[in-house]
């Protein structure tokens, strides 16, 4: 896909005229990591005018989100990472959107029946791919840069946005001149180092590099299995120190203290891991190409703490998420949001609002990042019980879904079509349970790569629609059931459009869906689930139908 860059600026240079004139700014966002850093890079372009700024955090942009915008009283209102599926409803006289979600279905059926959207930076309308080409916080940081050339530094956070929304998994890095222009600028203000080729896994900073290996999901994935010890072992074998001789104090973390991490080893010190980790490939009879398929760039912010999250784009990315997606949970709502009222997320002034510690530890890694990290061993416990929660995959003809498991001993060999988790994680499980390596002992995860997964939540009184969802909320009253879906990104060379199929099929049963075309959702009346799942199969075998490489839908 190709796209009109300079056109694109030109939109980033209108929407920066818009704000410059402003005399008051409310702020709108949404909760996962591209949400808060886009927040973030709005927040301090808007304070560096001289204003005070307030922030709203949103899981999602229902219709009472859209009427809390119109009645801001504030000169304008710059929503990001959300909106493109809300426009028709947005008040666009005061309104900016800095948003990457479809517009409306495939977005150009929007586009030519509503004309040019003079109001919204979207890289969907200049002929980029919202899902790989650019995120929420990327084209909320071209308008910062913009508004004021200071705001150059503010780059790295449209890199945390990006590599947090998985922009950098399918070419192994952050491709194309949008993100090109975001990595010369980081790079320009020294903030960035950019490790091209490398072992792209969890775990660069907060882990021992024994135990980023050892513990890595895509190492497993591919058949790659080795024990703690079988790394040490390899690390011990090639020459490669781990132990540092002496405890760093410098460092918090105990384990890190004293052992390096993957980032602070030499670039040798990595080939010969890699190609000690090869010879491993070869010896369990599996291809050691496959490795080389998996190398990518890293994205290193090294002027920030030894062992700190912040110190990495996708750890930092994990931290903000691991404390966006809980504003307003079911376990940490207020008092009067556990009574069934929903409250926003806004503030009185630009100081104590709630996610206050978010924006500090986007803006003040250094001072802030710890603090926000306290947050990620919930999150990481969290994911863990929503992925023991699941029963088994069940495969119709082109959609899998995931079962839950019912825990009652009366009740102990059925299962339900919902899981309990928090419905703003249910897409990061789904996302895990698809990375998944299918295990002879374990038939849960028998997860096809050739459909798409989805799973299935109950969706809490304060929340209203999909973290990936691009549409107005339209659904019908009573119990709802929060959907959310991923694939692999190769099947939308066959045609599939995971976001399309969601719109689709939901409007079937009188709810609401969309998003991007490898990660999608919806809100559904819950007694319409079995009629969803149908009208979601036949979709995606429709589109299947539709498509050939010479015309893609």
């Amino acid at each position: 896909m190709t796209g009109d860059y300079e056109a694109f600026v030109e939109r980033a240079k209108t929407l920066a005229a818009r704000v410059r004139k402003a005399g008051s700014v409310a702020i709108f966002s949404h909760i996962d990591a591209d949400g808060v850093s886009s927040a973030a890079i709005a927040y301090r372009a808007v304070e560096r005018l001289g204003l005070a700024p307030k922030v709203h955090f949103l899981r999602s942009l229902g219709q009472r989100d859209v009427d809390l915008i119109n009645s801001c009283k504030e000169d304008l209102v710059w929503i990001c990472d959300l909106g493109a599926g809300s426009y028709r409803s947005i008040d666009r006289s005061r309104c900016i959107i800095t948003d990457h979600h479809h517009i409306f279905g495939s977005g150009q059926s929007f586009l030519e029946f509503f004309g040019e959207m003079d109001n919204m930076l979207n890289p969907v309308e200049f002929g980029f791919e919202g899902s790989t080409h650019f995120s929420g916080a990327g084209c909320t940081y071209f308008v910062a840069r913009e508004l004021d050339p200071s705001n150059v530094d503010l780059a790295y956070l449209a890199i945390v946005g990006a590599v947090g929304d998985l922009q950098d998994r399918r070419r192994n890095g952050l491709r194309g001149p949008l993100h090109a222009s975001v990595i010369e600028d980081a790079k320009g203000t020294g903030v960035l180092q950019v490790v091209e080729r490398d072992l792209p896994f969890f775990g660069w900073v907060t882990r021992t590099a024994v135990a980023m290996i050892a513990f890595s999901n895509d190492l497993k994935a591919i058949g790659c299995e080795c024990t703690f010890s079988d790394v040490s072992k390899l690390f011990k074998d090639q020459g490669v120190p781990t132990y540092r001789g002496r405890r760093d104090p410098s460092i918090k973390d105990e384990n890190l203290s004293k052992f390096y991490s993957w980032s602070e080893l030499t670039v040798e010190n990595h080939s010969d891991i890699i190609n000690a980790l090869k010879i491993m490939l070869h010896d369990k009879v599996k291809d050691p190409a496959i490795l080389d398929g998996m190398l990518g760039d890293v994205y290193l912010f090294p002027s920030y703490p030894l062992g700190s999250a912040s110190r990495e784009a996708k750890e930092f990315a994990t931290m903000l998420n691991a404390s966006g997606r809980y504003l307003h949970s079911k376990s940490e709502a207020a008092p009067e949001e556990q009574n069934g009222e929903q409250r926003s997320a806004d503030n009185d002034s630009s100081e104590g609002f709630q996610g206050e510690l978010i924006i500090k530890a986007c803006l003040d890694p250094v001072s802030f990042s710890t603090a926000a990290m306290s947050r990620l061993g919930n999150h990481r416990e969290n994911l863990k019980k929503g992925m023991e929660e699941i029963h088994s995959i069940v495969a119709l003809k082109h959609v899998q879904y995931i079962r839950g498991r019912i825990e009652s001993k009366e009740n102990k060999n059925r299962f339900k079509y919902t899981l309990t988790a928090e419905d703003t994680i249910l897409g990061i499980i789904v996302g895990m349970a698809l990375d998944q390596r299918q295990k002879v002992d374990d038939a849960r995860f028998s997860v096809r790569e050739d459909m798409p997964l989805i799973a299935l939540t109950d969706v809490s009184p304060y929340s209203v629609e999909d973290d990936d969802l691009a549409q107005d909320n339209k659904g019908s009253s009573g119990e709802r059931v929060k959907v959310s879906g991923r694939m692999k990104r190769e099947l939308v060379d066959k045609g599939i459009h995971l976001g399309e199929a969601m719109n689709q099929a939901s409007l079937k049963v009188k709810g609401v869906g969309g998003g991007h075309n490898v990660a999608a959702g919806a809100t559904i009346p819950k007694r319409k689930i079995k009629a969803f799942l149908d009208a979601l199969d036949a979709e995606i075998g429709a589109q299947k139908e539709r498509f050939t490489p010479s015309e893609r839908p």
